[in-house]
């Protein structure tokens, strides 16, 4: 087994992570949110880049290649606009973002190709304004938080521009003075410098991702352990918890408590405390599954977010690994040792009504933190090194006292009614 630091080592070795890895679930989330900005903010640029064609075909009907841009254009704002509301109900795929970003791209090319065939090679090749579009594209790729779909729609750029120069090159005479008349001199030199620019952009977009994933990355962890921290816990909390309202699916909270914390600080010192939370931090993190959240919630509190789990089976995996953890013994380097051991309360759905019909998520969330809280306090009552789960509480308690989780609910879904 790795030591209990290499977790925290590995944590804040996101700058060394190379730029084709997929993001975590920490920089999924945040590109989740950039790619629902950037389709609000697709469609009012798309609105304003029409104004233009509209103008010039309402005045200069009798030229072609304004009725075809116009027709183009209506096309991509109707796809955009279908894309912004895909994502408003909550839509999240992994692959959204590349489609997104690929079509941002490919709608330029398609305005480019229009004057390419209506006017001449020469125009679409040399549309400067259309052209500058590009960089708009690939800057926005960066509100995704991966540096894999700045690499992708930069690459799909240079093709598809490179592309249209060769498809010119060997379809026509690009020197044509009939070309050069409406388009301008064609100097391949600026062709390729547009190309390179491209590349600059590109290498721009992904270095500002990079970035940007340092940061989020660490703004989401706890420094002594590695583990996420409450804030983006609690993020990750109210999405679970919508999800979980929205589809039937089982959602399980694990909140649980180090025995004795302060006794191992006084008596071992606050080195000792520290090596304690790293040891089971990194145990934790062992133990869960690549789809359950485990984070540091405060002091010798950590919290376990299970998804598609029911709180029974949550409850007998970590009381599983609590009976691991205690039969082992921690030793410092003075010789002396201590026994780890920890305290747990589970709460759940479908086992715990935490969902009223008319509840908030974040209301849901509350109580759904609320119970799994009072059952750690319960197990600490009960002896200390124990979890208790629905039942183990229910069974520990009069059966006619409500729990303050559940009152809060109530009165949550009465202060709604109102």
């Amino acid at each position: 087994m790795p030591p209990a630091a290499a977790i925290r080592d590995d944590a804040f070795s996101a700058a060394a992570l190379p730029i084709w890895a997929a993001p975590d679930a920490t920089l999924a989330a945040a590109g989740a949110e950039g790619e629902l900005l950037a389709s609000r903010i697709r469609v009012p640029i798309v609105g304003l880049l029409l104004i233009v064609p509209t103008w010039k075909v309402v005045f200069l009907p009798y030229e072609s290649a304004n009725v075809n841009t116009l027709f183009i254009g209506s096309i991509i704002a109707a796809i955009v606009i279908v894309i912004w509301l895909v994502l408003e109900r909550g839509a999240r795929r992994s692959w959204i973002g590349f489609a997104t970003s690929a079509f941002d791209v490919t709608a330029v090319s398609a305005v480019l190709l229009t004057f390419f065939v209506a006017v001449s090679p020469l125009q679409g090749l040399n549309r400067g304004l259309t052209f500058e579009l590009y960089f708009l594209a690939l800057m926005a790729t960066c509100l995704r938080n991966d540096t894999r779909i700045c690499l992708a729609a930069g690459t799909l750029a240079l093709a598809q521009y490179g592309a249209l120069w060769i498809a010119g090159a060997v379809s026509s005479d690009l020197n044509d003075p009939s070309f050069v008349a409406k388009a301008g001199p064609y100097i391949p030199t600026d062709l390729a410098t547009r190309l390179l620019l491209l590349v600059l952009a590109t290498l721009t977009a992904v270095m500002i991702v990079h970035r940007a994933q340092r940061v989020l990355y660490l703004a989401a962890r706890d420094r002594l352990t590695g583990l996420y921290n409450r804030g983006h816990f609690d993020r990750a909390l109210e999405q679970a918890v919508g999800s979980a309202m929205r589809h039937p699916l089982p959602l399980s909270l694990v909140i649980l408590d180090i025995d004795h914390f302060k006794r191992i600080n006084d008596d071992h010192g606050h080195a000792r405390g520290d090596q304690a939370l790293r040891t089971l931090a990194q145990r934790l993190a062992t133990a869960m599954r690549s789809t359950d959240l485990v984070a540091r919630y405060g002091g010798e509190e950590f919290v376990v977010l299970m998804t598609g789990t029911p709180p029974e089976a949550a409850l007998a995996r970590i009381e599983a690994m609590r009976v691991t953890i205690a039969g082992e013994t921690l030793t410092t380097r003075k010789g002396d040792s201590f026994v780890l051991n920890f305290s747990a309360g589970v709460a759940g759905t479908p086992t715990d009504s935490c969902f009223a019909p008319d509840a908030s998520v974040s209301d849901a969330a509350e109580v759904l933190l609320v119970l799994a809280d009072e059952r750690l306090l319960a197990a600490k009552r009960a002896g200390r090194g124990r979890c208790f789960g629905p039942e183990t509480v229910l069974h520990e308690r009069p059966p006619l006292r409500r729990s303050l989780g559940e009152e809060r609910l109530r009165r949550s879904s009465e202060h709604r009614a109102q």
